[in-house]
């Protein structure tokens, strides 16, 4: 399993002589505690490029209530484009709509963000939201028009 997967979900973990596998995000556990899993960014530098992509269909709800953990942890986010070749999760390849994270406000709002093993960027979001607040831009993808919210 861990070998097979590309988008490096898992990481291996020594622990008294014997080698563990664990879930590096995507983590739907409660009693996972983030902290100890993920490392805390601290400064909107870090990364450049804070990016969730999504689907045309799913736009109008995102735009009304934000973008929500549903069923996991956290909101996934990724470090770049889906063309990246760097970028190898946090992000379906077929999506069309991208929606682009403003992370210094953020960050200086208390959002809690972190990076997984595996370069996915993680949040809770506030009580399991992104408020769209929050979002910088969005747009189509692949030709990257800027799909006008407010």
């Amino acid at each position: 399993m861990y070998i097979k997967d590309n988008k490096q979900r898992f990481g291996l973990l020594e622990e008294n002589g014997e080698l563990l596998i664990r879930a590096n995000q995507g983590h739907t556990v409660k009693l996972v505690e983030t902290e100890s899993l993920l490392k805390p960014i601290l400064s909107a530098e870090e990364f450049p490029v804070c990016v969730h992509g999504t689907y045309r269909k799913n736009l109008e709800s995102i735009l009304e209530s934000g973008l929500k953990c549903m069923q996991r942890l956290h909101v996934h986010f990724s470090c770049g484009l889906p063309t990246d070749g760097e970028v190898i999760s946090g992000m379906r390849r077929n999506v069309n709509v991208l929606i682009f994270l403003d992370m210094r406000k953020a960050l200086e709002s208390g959002m809690k963000l972190y990076i997984s093993d595996n370069k996915v960027i993680l949040t809770e979001g506030f009580d399991g939201v992104v408020p769209v607040e929050y979002f910088e831009k969005i747009e189509s993808w692949p030709d990257r028009k800027l799909i006008p919210f407010s």
